[in-house]
């Protein structure tokens, strides 16, 4: 062949280059839509032929459930399977045994299982037919509500692609949750919660929402959330995120980073006691006593040297607040609130002896046959036996070392203070399992594995990807 044919070859076709790991999966904007429709739309909007576990996100979630097993399966994802990806999947087992083992021996209602204060439950004859299909209606959407959950963890964990991506879910988390703040201190003042106008074309409420509930005078706010005790659990949790923004800002300029990170963080603590929630102040106790031991010296002086002005500030533009949050700690021993909690263990450990191995299915023990059960570990420990409970324990358990990992092998200090700020959330999280059933709140249960696949994704990103250059304005 001559030099000038060589010469007039045409040139061979580039090879694409092989995606790296994770890749093929641009999650973080189908996160960012999920997250909108977790925390703007009441959770008592739901499809009506789904039922309550029926919301807009939790259709989505089980939308990322299928896709991500669809990009393992299909090779799309290469990420290599971190800590989270085994507890999850260890949970999910549990949940399935859980169902096949109710569906197999079946349910059964002790007659003192009642307690006085459920006298709001209209206490029927049940029979054993009626209760089984109701279980099993109940474990149904179990099932829609957990692997929705579980879809939004993995996603997080194998999509969140970058620390661009990373850092825009946490902005667009705290940004939304300074939304449901604001729209919380609004009701504390009027009286009337924004949420219960907003209406969605297809969605119907499964019961009345949005009203005003009150303690000592007080308006317990809870915005678009179900009930105050989930409005202060929702935005205590993120609360350590939005103070790691505001230590860590990503956007220049004094007038518009002072909008865009002080701000949410600041109306985030405000409203936090209007819920007037003793669950939602011992997550807040947990987590800044997690922020104070792993800050420097020069962060823990400046609290505790703002702390008592902030106090007498609020206590002067709040009146009566702070009081009313002191009584429910001092009063504790005698309030029914309390008192129904520990009343639970004794009469319910006998539903647990039933299925002590693999339990009953997950979201079988129904308040209106049961009781009212304020302590979502002892709910799993029933309806998920003893490997479930362990296995709830170890998500929680995982997620948090995850987080100290960073905290203590991240490349930067933003890095290293994000896995602070996230591990105090998720054990923040874990201490109102044992103060209310959480998983029976979706905005809870959902966040409890948005902040778990936060923690995932954080690792597999210190693990795999060298360190950004710095952003300007730091």
């Amino acid at each position: 062949m001559s030099a000038t044919a060589v010469a007039a070859a045409p040139p061979l076709p580039a090879v694409p280059a092989r995606p790296r790991p994770g890749a093929a999966l641009p999650a973080v904007w189908l996160l960012v839509l999920y997250l909108a429709l977790l925390l703007l739309i009441p959770s008592e909007l739901v499809l009506p032929q789904i039922g309550s576990a029926g919301t807009p996100a939790n259709l989505l979630g089980l939308g990322f459930l299928v896709w991500w097993a669809c990009a393992r399966l299909g090779g799309q994802v290469r990420a290599p399977l971190t800590p989270m990806h085994v507890a999850l999947g260890v949970l999910v087992l549990c949940v399935l045994l859980a169902l096949a083992n109710g569906l197999v021996h079946g349910w059964t209602r002790p007659v003192d299982i009642r307690q006085d204060s459920d006298a709001v439950w209209t206490l029927l004859p049940v029979s054993e037919t009626e209760l089984f299909d109701k279980s099993v209606l109940g474990a149904m959407r179990g099932l829609i509500a957990l692997g929705s959950w579980a879809g939004v963890a993995l996603l997080v964990i194998d999509g969140v692609r970058s620390w661009s991506d990373l850092d825009r879910v946490v902005d667009v988390l705290v940004g939304l949750c300074a939304v449901v703040a604001t729209i919380g201190i609004y009701q504390y003042f009027t009286g009337d919660n924004l949420a219960r106008h907003i209406q969605v074309p297809g969605l119907s409420p499964t019961y009345d929402f949005g009203v005003s509930i009150s303690r000592s005078v007080l308006n317990r706010v809870s915005a678009t959330t179900t009930h105050p005790i989930e409005f202060c659990v929702v935005l205590t949790t993120v609360l350590p995120l939005a103070l790691h923004r505001a230590f860590h800002p990503r956007r220049a300029g004094t007038v518009r980073r002072a909008v865009t990170t002080y701000l949410p963080a600041a109306l985030i603590a405000l409203a936090i006691p209007m819920a007037v929630s003793r669950s939602g102040i011992v997550a807040l106790g947990t987590a800044m006593l997690v922020l104070f031991l792993g800050w420097p010296a020069n962060r823990r002086l400046w609290l505790l040297v703002l702390a008592p002005p902030v106090a007498i500030l609020m206590r002067s533009a709040l009146p009566g607040l702070l009081g009313t949050i002191r009584s429910l700690f001092t009063q504790s021993l005698t309030d029914p609130s309390v008192t129904a909690r520990t009343d639970d263990y004794g009469t319910t450990l006998s539903l647990y002896s039933e299925h002590a191995i693999l339990g009953r299915g997950s979201f079988t023990f129904i308040p209106q046959y049961y009781r009212v059960l304020d302590n979502q570990l002892l709910m799993n420990l029933i309806e998920l036996g003893i490997l479930g409970l362990i296995a709830t324990l170890a998500i929680f358990a995982t997620g948090y070392y995850l987080a100290r990992h960073a905290k203590r092998h991240g490349a930067t200090e933003e890095r290293r203070h994000l896995g602070l700020a996230l591990s105090a959330a998720i054990l923040a999280m874990l201490v109102t399992y044992l103060t209310f059933d959480a998983w029976g709140f979706a905005k809870t249960g959902a966040l409890t594995f948005v902040l778990l696949g936060l923690a995932g994704a954080l690792y597999r990103l210190e693990r795999t990807d060298a360190p950004e250059p710095a952003r300007a304005g730091r």
